[in-house]
């Protein structure tokens, strides 16, 4: 679907713009606009109707990473009736992630930065899976939440680890899920979304995890 940019305030120009110079003229210079691009008009439809995407009742783990090798992760839960509550989050380096993931051809600080100058973002992407697979508690059903798309892809065995150290990291992460018991299903969410116009769980704890993996490569 086409990507169109709503407008919810304030209520004079309110409504669904096709094009980024149909939005423009319509928000400049007005004091209080609140304004994004979002996926499909069904989206931006929501958004009016004071909807907006919420996270229904389980357990989330965010992750993001790039390619100064910053990894983030932030672990959230929803119960019935209740607002989305961070449940841990945490900002670390690719090396820090993983010098303890047991991962022999990563089992050093060389042969790390090594392979992040190789692999750049891909491997802060899942050393994020790695670090979260880690932290959520034993015996869970997670949905993991991620903005590459290498990360399901790979996971479920759509995609093929033709790099010998991705596959490595790729089957560790499987049997992180195998050992404690986790049950995981994935959603891609796009990345460097807003939700300025009106609420997005899932753009909010993305934009969280990706500051995260910034403060981390950046400290």
């Amino acid at each position: 679907m086409a990507k169109v940019y709503v407008v919810t305030a304030p209520e004079r120009i309110r409504g669904i713009y096709a094009s980024w110079p149909e939005c423009q003229a319509a928000v400049k210079g007005v004091s209080g606009a609140r304004y994004q691009a979002v996926a499909s008009r069904e989206q931006a439809e929501a958004m009016l109707r004071g909807d907006g995407r919420e996270l229904s009742a389980g357990l989330y783990g965010f992750v993001d990473g790039n390619h100064l090798g910053g990894v983030g992760v932030v672990l959230i839960e929803r119960r019935d009736g209740e607002e989305p509550v961070v449940v841990d989050e945490v900002g670390m380096t690719v090396v820090q992630v993983f010098l303890t993931a047991a991962l022999p051809s990563l089992g050093s600080e060389r042969a790390i930065r090594t392979a992040l100058a190789r692999l750049r973002n891909v491997l802060a992407e899942l050393g994020a899976l790695h670090l979260l697979l880690r932290i959520a508690p034993e015996n869970s059903r997670l949905t993991v939440v991620h903005d590459y798309e290498g990360i399901a892809a790979w996971m479920e065995g759509r995609w093929r680890t033709k790099d010998p150290i991705v596959a490595e990291v790729v089957e560790g992460c499987r049997s992180v899920v195998r050992t404690r018991r986790l049950t995981v299903s994935f959603h891609h969410q796009r990345g460097h979304q807003s939700s300025w116009a009106g609420r997005d769980d899932f753009a909010h704890f993305n934009a969280k995890a990706d500051a995260l993996a910034t403060e981390a490569a950046r400290s």
